[in-house]
């Protein structure tokens, strides 16, 4: 129902009086939480799949169902009064702006037509009525007067939508994919909604020149996936979807995004012209499309010339070509504003494209779409008072973006690869010829499908002869098969960096190159010098067929083998075994002359305590027994045996020791004093002794036995 405010008052200064269902009343302040009761809002899910291919069967049925629950979501926020509507937006936040991105980041492409995906008219009637909702929803979020009584003051205004984060500039990028330009409605929408967010709050501005370094992450991204087969990492990634006609199809979807993005993005946002150019983005694209967009064409071309996606990267060039042209136009537009001040704008615009030279594939498509000569007149009409150096360096650039396109040769060879194009193009039900370019994403254009270069060797033979006359045409064109480009070749001639099996020819003599089919030859049996082979198969191979099925060889290694098996082989020379099965006494004799060496001892000392009248033949009998005594202590090393019986109780108590149980620590159940705080493990502990606490045992026994006698348990 309509708000009352005779007053106008603004919405963050106005207070409603609300009636509770008690019949109480109360005055509840326009934005508050009292009127955003709902927080659970649906989510859109994708309708394009993979590859660009739409969900078919259960799954689309699926679709059909969450998406008209997300309308009628959509529809609830939409139809609020205005001081509900601006409740939700500031109390439920999170909630509504996960919905609207989830349709943002999951809705189908303006350029779906490109995709030749076929979609059946119910759904596309809800996908327009979602997207409808969207706008408008978006259009409301913008609008800050809606009538004399809904208003909100310019002031706080800024602060609701970008403080509380409604629009973000990811989020508008989402939106150009949605919307697009195919039409001028739509283009003029998207004008109006970035012109007010930035003449709302500058810092959207510094937002945007951020978001758009994402997309240089998102080039090196595509180069990273070109690389390594479809995957962000090399020798990573999923494995390929069926309905995928190359690993590289989701990286020209990727590219076909981007340069959309981009594109849109800069014909409808005047403002990020000028922050492309100070990124250096013409420079960056230009690099990419000759680098990445050539090899992707490539790789996509070896293995399936028929697939579509070649189709998304011709309409992906011709968008990059638009961007880079919109960004050096701001240069041209500077000239013809103010031809009296075109000195620094000139400079700009001839340094870009002299930069860009490096990169040719660029520059033949360039000047395919957009002759520079034209742009180069502009120039010299505006700029009077050019110096010669200067004029010398824009005839330059010129002759540098009209080389490749004058060239007959290279005329020739786009020629024949675009009519061979063709016919693959009419094979598989694809048109190869693109569209003329409409603001939809539709292109034409002649020389889109000779992207894949072919190598010109007699035009490269050409080229090399101008720079090294005093070569021969022979050798120059067994040179160039060692390089990629005619380039390359020039600079390995004048450095003297040739292979070394070219060093030693004479490049003024005529070469005739080895003839592959000669060491065939030289092997034959014409060739008295061939190896003639005598004999059949290889030394002891059978013979014949009896032979064969006679063999015996793995008889004879079963033999052999169990031959080895001997485990007790017999000493021949002494005809003694190596191991006697009798009992080993040598602990016992040991026993015994521990016992022996005690008791000489025993001896020595009683008669080192006798009288002194012992007789010489007992003096005698003691030192020998003495030496005997030393003797024995001298040996002891070599003749002593350690008992088995303590060694291995010796080893089973070592064993014990590692294996004595070890009791758990002690728990910490005793707390600290109330209000101080406790520590993470008495808090655990705690836990556990709650969780394992019996429910029934002394804190209930009364309760336990009541219920075992009414269960009959117990009597």
């Amino acid at each position: 129902m309509p708000v009352r405010n005779p007053l106008a008052k603004s919405l963050k200064n106005l207070n409603l009086v609300t009636i509770d269902k008690y019949g109480t009343k109360r005055i509840v302040p326009a934005l508050d939480k009292y009127f955003a009761r709902r927080s659970a809002f649906a989510q859109f899910t994708s309708l394009i799949t993979s590859g660009g291919h739409v969900i078919q069967g259960v799954a689309l049925e699926e679709w059909f169902y969450k998406a008209d629950q997300f309308k009628f979501d959509m529809e609830f926020i939409l139809y609020q009064a205005h001081h509900e509507f601006w409740s939700y937006m500031i109390y439920q936040t999170e909630g509504i702006l996960a919905s609207i991105t989830s349709y943002l980041q999951n809705s189908v492409p303006f350029y779906v037509n490109i995709l030749r995906v076929n979609i059946a008219a119910s759904v596309k009637r809800l996908y327009d009525d979602i997207l409808n909702l969207i706008i408008r929803i978006i259009l409301r979020i913008l609008t800050r007067k809606e009538s004399a009584e809904c208003w909100i003051e310019s002031d706080d205004f800024p602060d609701l939508i970008y403080g509380k984060n409604l629009i973000s500039v990811p989020m508008l990028f989402d939106l150009i994919i949605a919307v697009g330009n195919n039409s001028s409605e739509n283009t003029a929408f998207l004008r109006q909604i970035f012109a007010t967010l930035l003449g709302l709050e500058p810092k959207y501005r510094h937002d945007l020149r951020v978001s758009l370094q994402f997309l240089k992450t998102a080039f090196c991204s595509i180069r990273t996936q070109t690389e390594n087969e479809g995957f962000e990492g090399a020798g990573g990634g999923a494995s390929l979807d069926a309905v995928l006609d190359t690993p590289f199809d989701d990286v020209a979807l990727y590219a076909l995004n981007c340069s959309f993005t981009l594109s849109v993005l800069l014909d409808v946002c005047p403002d990020a012209r000028f922050i492309c150019e100070d990124e250096k983005f013409p420079q960056l694209i230009a690099h990419f499309y000759d680098e990445t967009l050539r090899q992707l064409y490539q790789n996509i071309y070896d293995i399936n010339p028929n697939s579509l996606s070649l189709i998304w990267i011709n309409q992906a060039r011709v968008q990059f070509l638009r961007a880079f042209r919109a960004i050096v136009w701001i240069h041209m537009e500077a000239i013809l504003a103010k031809p009296s001040c075109s000195s620094l704008p000139s400079e700009k615009f001839i340094a870009v494209l002299t930069e860009c030279l490096v990169d040719q594939a660029f520059v033949d498509d360039y000047q395919r779409q957009y002759p520079i000569q034209l742009d180069v007149d502009i120039i010299k009409q505006a700029c009077k008072r050019i110096d010669r150096l200067k004029r010398f360096g824009i005839d330059d650039m010129v002759e540098g973006y009209q080389r490749g396109t004058n060239s007959v040769a290279v005329r020739s060879n786009q020629k024949a690869i675009a009519e061979k194009s063709h016919i693959n193009g009419q094979a598989s039900n694809v048109k190869r010829e693109m569209p003329k370019i409409t603001p939809n994403g539709e292109t034409n254009s002649n020389g889109m499908n000779s992207f894949v270069k072919q190598r010109d060797i007699e035009s490269e033979v050409v080229m090399v002869l101008e720079c090294c006359p005093d070569l021969r045409a022979e050798f120059v064109r067994c040179i160039l098969s060692r390089y990629s480009n005619a380039d390359e070749t020039i600079g390995a001639i004048l450095e003297g960096n040739l292979p070394p099996n070219f060093m030693n020819l004479d490049p003024s003599k005529n070469y005739i190159p080895p003839d592959s089919q000669h060491k065939l030859r030289k092997e034959s049996e014409d060739n008295p010098n061939c190896i003639i082979k005598k004999g059949k198969g290889f030394p002891n191979d059978p013979k014949n067929v009896s032979q064969l099925l006679d063999d015996k060889t793995d008889v004879a290694a079963l033999i052999d083998r169990y031959r080895e098996y001997g485990l007790v082989p017999e000493d021949k020379t002494n005809n003694e075994n190596e191991y006697e099965d009798e009992y080993d006494d040598t602990w016992e004799l040991m026993k015994n002359e521990n016992v022996e060496k005690h008791a000489l001892a025993d001896v020595v000392d009683d008669t080192a305590e006798g009288s002194g009248n012992e007789t010489d033949e007992d003096e005698l009998t003691i030192q020998k027994l003495t030496e005997t005594n030393k003797h024995q202590r001298r040996n002891k090393s070599v003749r002593f045996s350690t008992n088995p019986e303590e060694i291995r109780y010796n080893a089973e108590a070592r064993s014990k020791s590692f294996q004595k149980k070890k009791y758990a620590p002690m728990h910490k159940n005793v707390g600290g004093p109330k209000g101080k705080g406790q520590d993470m493990e008495l808090c655990h502990n705690h836990q556990k002794k709650e969780a394992q606490k019996s429910s029934t045992a002394n804190h209930n026994r009364k309760t336990h036995a009541a219920f075992k006698r009414a269960t009959g348990v117990m009597h």
